[in-house]
Parts: structure tokens; sequence; C-alpha cells
């Protein structure tokens, strides 16, 4: 890529090279060639200097390795609309491979599929939603689920996820994480915060309190981080992560953080 740029006849740095050779003093070809290299190092720069796209989910496991956090649970969830003559195949192809669970109501039909054994670190849920009205786009949400994170899960993960990208979707599906973490003694909110904030480098940071009534949910943080590729608006800023205090059902009190936005129930 660098090497078509660079050589393009239409480039400046060509422009420049022609230029070079209808000039005759010395001094003229020093000024010349010094701008030349300062185009040429403008070019590599910005061929160089693009952000390193990681995985969320790998980062966030990462995350908690380093700082010793118990895990409640940690969940990949992707969805993709897509036509209903393919979804529908998408479905006799699970239905050879997995257990099937079919549940209608309203307007749409909606399968179920587990892929999963007690001896697994993880497993995963294929969802796949018809409606009723064949003219609407049907829907497939994939999740992945477990409640242990090491280097040997990172990798089963990593390449379940690539091959269920490949087999069954497009690069059009959206993606998204969430890690819980239990809240302990030994940290509060404010630590875990802190910890994420200073771990991922997060800017861009705004945090709202719930005032909703029966809410579980105490306190959102949202904040950008760099590396991960897709984000959203708000107020005028880009967001990519989300961070929660939660509080269960019966009391107990734990620390969730995803991305782009946590879409979990919590």
């Amino acid at each position: 890529m660098f090497h078509r740029i660079l050589f393009s006849s239409k480039y400046p740095i060509i422009q420049a090279t022609k230029t070079l050779h209808m000039i005759n003093t010395p001094v003229q070809r020093r000024n010349q060639a010094f701008c030349l290299l300062l185009v040429i190092c403008f070019v590599v720069n910005q061929a160089f200097s693009q952000s390193y796209q990681t995985d969320e989910m790998q980062d966030l496991g990462a995350f908690a390795e380093e700082n010793d956090f118990a895990i409640d649970f940690w969940e990949v969830t992707i969805k993709e609309q897509m036509g209903r003559e393919r979804a529908e195949s998408l479905v006799e192809n699970l239905e050879t491979m997995y257990t099937q669970h079919e549940d209608k109501n309203g307007d749409r039909v909606k399968y179920t599929f587990y892929n999963g054994h007690n001896n697994e670190p993880f497993y995963v849920l294929y969802n796949v939603i018809l409606p009723l009205d064949k003219k609407e786009p049907a829907e497939v949400i994939i999740v992945l689920h477990g409640k242990d994170w090491d280097s040997q899960i990172s990798q089963k993960y990593e390449k379940e996820k690539a091959a269920i990208q490949k087999k069954y979707l497009t690069k059009e599906s959206q993606l998204y994480t969430c890690l819980s973490i239990q809240d302990s003694d030994i940290i509060n909110h404010d630590e875990f915060l802190n910890k994420a904030k200073k771990y991922f480098n997060i800017k861009h940071i705004s945090t709202n309190y719930d005032n909703i009534e029966n809410s579980r949910i105490e306190q959102s943080t949202y904040g950008y981080i760099k590396t991960w590729e897709h984000f959203y608006f708000m107020e005028n800023d880009p967001k990519n992560v989300h961070i929660a205090a939660v509080t269960g059902h019966h009391g107990e009190k734990s620390f969730m953080i995803g991305t782009p936005i946590l879409i979990n129930e919590y």
C-alpha cells in the first residue's frame, strides 16, 4: 500500500522528484531534497499511526487476570439481521447438531440452540428469530457465556468466535461484551473504576446516577478506549465502554464493564 502511495504519478513526491531534475544549483537541490524527505516522513507516519484494534473480551479478561478479580461471569453477544431464507437455512443447519427449543410468541418464532457441556469453560447459545411477517428481516443473536477466564479459555474463545463469525455471520454483525466482577471487602466501585481508567487509558469520562425506582443500577460511567473499534456519540463525545455498579436480587453487589454499552439484563 505504501509503495502504491509513494510511487503514484499523481502524488506530490513524484512531482517533487521531477522538479529536482530541473534545478541546477546545489543549494536549491539540498533544500528540495529536505522538503522531499519531510513529505516521505509524513507519509510513513500516516501509514503506521493507525490505532491498533484489539478484541474487547480478550482485553477485559486480561484486565481481570492482572487484578486478580473474582469473576461472576463474562459474556459476548453477537447480533445480526439477515434475510429470511438465509435465517431458515441457519435453523436447518443448527438443528442437525444441537437440540432445538421453539418459542412462538406474538408475531415471531424464536429458535434456540444450546452448545455446551458441563466440562466446557463456556457455552454458546444460538437464537434465530423469524417474524411471522415474511417481509420482515430475521435476527440472529449468538451468545458466548462463561464464568472463568485464563490463557486456555482465551485461546478457545478466540477460536470459537472466529469460527462462528466465518460460518454463520457477516461483517455487518454487531458485537457486545460484558464482564461482571464480584464485589468484595478489598475493592469498591471507585477503586474498580480507577483501576479500569488506568488500565485502559479511558478518555471522555462521564458518570450518571440512576434515580429510577427499583433500578438495580446504582451508578453508570461511560468513556472511550482508543484501541476498541466501535463507538457511538454521547453529548458530542465518543463512547465505547460502560461501567456500572449493580445490586443483585438478593442485595449482592457487582461491577460490570462492557462495550460499547452493556445490554445484559441486570
